[in-house]
């Protein structure tokens, strides 16, 4: 029987999956493609710190923290293909142990990326995987049925009868990703990238900086227009690093809960009840408990008026203003916003002007805060367009 030649170019978390999906079927051979000369860097560097996978949400709250397409559209996703499936992928196939973490975070036991990614890697040469390193995609079409690709590293073209690009987003890259414009000169509409999950500028004082630059703001709530989120920031020379600022960050003024934990009037009693003739700020760092970065934050930060009244350094305590300036640089950033303009696409991921390339991850024009909803839903898309290459060929 003829193999059907596939070619998946990327080899992020959502190229992996489509190219796991597919090697799957005996009736496919799978080339898989990359730029660099080892797989995975954007995988490796999002689990440096301990790899979160996924969360645990049901597959409707899930779908609600990303933009992009509908909330519909990311339902069917997951229950096609969502957090139960990706972690009995990593268990069952893969053979490593998870955990659902006191932060409703699964993580892979070892904590560690590379275990994760030597074992994938591994797998798929065992299952005829072709692996083409310091490959780079420079050119692509479609003819007569057949989709022609073009490498920096040969002269002659390839051609497959079906692709699937998962080419990355714009976050941790020194430059602009090199297929942005090979995109472009396709015609094929783009939205720019901008940061994502990225810290945000601040302008502190330089006394509050001496006392609290590095210091984690511990158990605080944040809050902003796009909504409020429980966690812990750690200040910087700039600005403000952390989940709740990746979640919540957008130009303008944000608030801080500095102790989420007590209502005001239990804050504005304790305050009260001291019987020593202490002054707000004093009766303040006796009765509530403050990390370091906290108290800084209350003392270099808030005007004498609001400072030496008690009622009102209570309200301040409950509702901090703090002035987002700018999101750091995309290089900083964990992800991306922008990228391929998801009307260029059909609902099974396919280029609508190349019929046979199909595309996915964070190349695509969505978005979704960090904490294991990123990585979930590349892996989820490369299960997708695997599942649609897999129709489309076996039942034209």
């Amino acid at each position: 029987m003829k193999m059907s030649k596939v070619a998946i170019v990327g080899s992020g978390p959502a190229g992996l999956m489509a190219a796991s999906q597919l090697a799957k079927n005996p009736a496919f051979e799978i080339h898989l493609f990359e730029r660099r000369s080892g797989l995975g860097r954007k995988l490796l560097i999002a689990g440096s710190s301990g790899l979160n996978i996924s969360h645990h949400l049901s597959d409707e709250d899930f779908a609600a923290h990303y933009e992009g397409w509908g909330k519909s559209y990311w339902e069917n996703l997951f229950q096609s293909f969502g957090p139960k499936e990706w972690i009995g992928f990593i268990e069952k196939e893969l053979g490593l142990e998870t955990f659902l973490g006191t932060s409703d975070r699964y993580f892979v036991r070892e904590m560690k990326a590379s275990s994760l990614l030597k074992k994938w890697t591994d797998d798929l040469k065992s299952r005829g995987v072709v692996v083409h390193p310091e490959h780079e995609l420079t050119d692509f079409e479609t003819t007569h049925g057949q989709v022609l690709l073009s490498f920096n590293r040969e002269s002659e073209r390839w051609s497959f009868e079906k692709a699937a690009f998962f080419l990355g987003g714009g976050s941790w890259e020194e430059v602009q990703p090199p297929w942005v414009e090979l995109f472009k000169r396709k015609g094929i509409s783009f939205e720019e990238f901008s940061p994502s999950n990225v810290g945000y500028e601040i302008a502190w004082s330089h006394e509050f900086l001496k006392e609290a630059e590095g210091k984690p703001l511990k158990k605080v709530k944040m809050q902003s227009s796009r909504g409020q989120k429980l966690g812990e920031l750690v200040v910087t020379s700039y600005g403000l690093e952390g989940t709740p600022v990746y979640f919540l960050g957008h130009v303008g003024t944000a608030y801080l809960d500095l102790k989420p934990d007590l209502t005001l009037a239990q804050i504005q009693k304790r305050l009260n009840d001291v019987t020593e003739n202490f002054s707000p700020i004093r009766r303040v760092k006796q009765k509530l408990d403050l990390c370091e970065a906290s108290l800084a934050l209350l003392f270099h930060h808030t005007p004498p008026g609001i400072k030496n009244d008690l009622v009102l350094i209570s309200e301040r305590i409950k509702m901090f203003p703090i002035e987002l300036l700018r999101p750091r640089p995309l290089l900083e950033a964990i992800s991306s916003k922008g990228g391929v303009v998801l009307g260029g696409l059909s609902l099974d991921l396919e280029l609508k002007a190349f019929p046979g390339i199909y595309c996915g991850g964070e190349m695509l024009d969505w978005d979704a805060p960090t904490g294991g909803f990123l990585i979930q839903a590349c892996v989820s898309q490369g299960a997708y367009v695997a599942t649609a290459i897999v129709k489309k060929v076996t039942q034209p």
